[in-house]
């Protein structure tokens, strides 16, 4: 018995990316100043459309059914934000990737790149996001990888090395095993390391010193200590115990679709119908994006409320999937707002995205602890170590487990060597530990 082809139905489910939801999307990642000059561009296209500002002092507040922001007294001093990476990245976006759709990917990647250079999210999801393969965004990560300075665009301590050796000519089977171990280049283990990579101490201890000489940060050289030359997008007040989150009227830029332009001629004309719809469909995307922004904006001061209050002296663990989820929006779009977004606090100017912060779970089931402060407990640790016996990575590892926070003695390795500080063999032939900016 003969069987012919076999003829099988199934039901997908697709996102349908119109230019509306294109128009929505691109919406989100413009600051203040870049949403005035996107409309006076579409006024200039479309009659219908009238671009204003809001008059002084008519600020428009975060949506009233989000969670009240109450806070303590006193407001901590917040560190200036980066404001020169991404404009960087930016050029040679432009300048290496010439398809269009690479550089939609590419800009998705810029999105997600942290303040110090690294890639803050899943190569994955952002291939989900963008609608294409894992393949295609690993293709574009490949490229934006070679970028200058090296480093940048790496997922992990290692591969920010080793973007960097491989850049300077000296990315060899040694140095590429050594790479994988970290965490004996980080103990100076110099005759394990000769062992595991076939050759000599000598060859080990050269290629250690080369490390050295590279950047675990290649993306923090970009940072600025004086705040931002632009005026911020979003305010944040104090009134009493509650913080008051709002635009700045100064900088948000206002339509108002002239539909009483429309001759009696014009009422059955295609092309006037097109125009109002594209003038009504830009004021809904504009106050959606308003909308969306000030949720995460209030949810963000939210979460860091006892930052700002001098509760703690450092940030609270949290990521965009937290933001995201109170707020109730997806990830992406949280990434988007948080982007090249500043917020101006009663004591400077930050950007939204430098108030992210990571966590690692404490042990009893207690508020998780951020990486930021496991590394200034790491650095008062060894500051405050014996010259004659310094604090091995695992003895650091044991003390702060005995504190609840459970933390291998690897991480420990990774943190201490990101903040510029020397092993405990190090250490111990240089003399006193001291303290290094975290």
């Amino acid at each position: 018995m003969k069987l012919g082809p076999a003829l099988s139905i199934r039901q997908t489910s697709t996102l349908a990316m119109t230019s509306q939801l294109l128009q929505a999307i691109g919406l989100l990642q413009f600051n203040n100043a870049e949403l005035a000059r996107y409309l006076a561009r579409e006024a200039e296209k479309n009659r219908f459309l009238e671009v204003r500002r809001k008059p002084p002092g008519a600020g428009q507040d975060r949506p009233a059914g989000h969670p009240g922001l109450s806070g303590g007294d006193g407001v901590e001093n917040l560190a200036a934000p980066s404001d020169g990476l991404e404009q960087h990245v930016e050029r040679q976006i432009g300048l290496g990737i010439r398809d269009a759709g690479q550089q939609r990917i590419a800009r998705a990647f810029l999105a997600a790149l942290e303040p110090y250079g690294w890639l803050g999210r899943d190569v994955a999801e952002i291939a989900r996001e963008c609608g294409v393969s894992t393949g295609a965004a690993e293709a574009v990560l490949a490229v934006l990888q070679k970028f200058e300075p090296a480093g940048l665009f790496a997922r992990s301590l290692a591969e920010c090395l080793s973007l960097q050796a491989q850049d300077a000519g000296v990315l060899d089977e040694v140095m590429s095993q050594m790479l994988q171990r970290l965490d004996l280049v980080a103990e100076n283990d110099l005759a394990t390391l000769a062992e595991l990579c076939g050759c000599d101490s000598g060859a080990v201890e050269a290629r250690i010193r080369r490390l050295q000489t590279f950047d675990p940060k290649p993306g923090a050289r970009f940072a600025q200590h004086d705040a931002p030359t632009r005026p911020p997008d979003l305010i944040v007040t104090r009134a009493g115990k509650a913080w008051r989150v709002e635009f700045n009227a100064s900088t948000l830029p206002e339509i108002d679709v002239r539909e009483d332009l429309v001759q009696d001629s014009e009422a059955r004309d295609a092309f006037v119908a097109q125009a109002l719809a594209s003038a009504r469909g830009l004021k809904r995307a504009i106050e959606q994006r308003n909308a969306n922004t000030l949720a995460v904006a209030a949810e963000i001061v939210r979460r860091q409320m006892r930052y700002f209050s001098k509760a703690d002296a450092h940030l609270a663990p949290m990521s965009r999937k937290d933001v995201a989820l109170s707020a109730a929006l997806h990830e992406s779009t949280v990434s988007r707002i948080t982007t090249g977004m500043t917020m101006e606090t009663p004591v400077g100017i930050v950007e939204l995205k430098q108030l992210f912060c990571r966590g690692l779970p404490v042990r009893d089931g207690g508020a998780a602890v951020s990486v930021a402060q496991i590394r200034a407990r790491i650095t008062e640790m060894i500051g405050g170590e014996r010259p004659d016996r310094p604090l091995s990575d695992a003895r650091i590892a044991s003390r702060l487990k005995q504190e609840g926070v459970v933390i291998q003695r690897r991480t420990i390795a990774k943190y201490r060597a990101e903040s510029g500080i020397p092993s405990s063999v190090a250490r111990r032939r240089s003399g006193p530990a001291r303290s290094a900016p975290s």
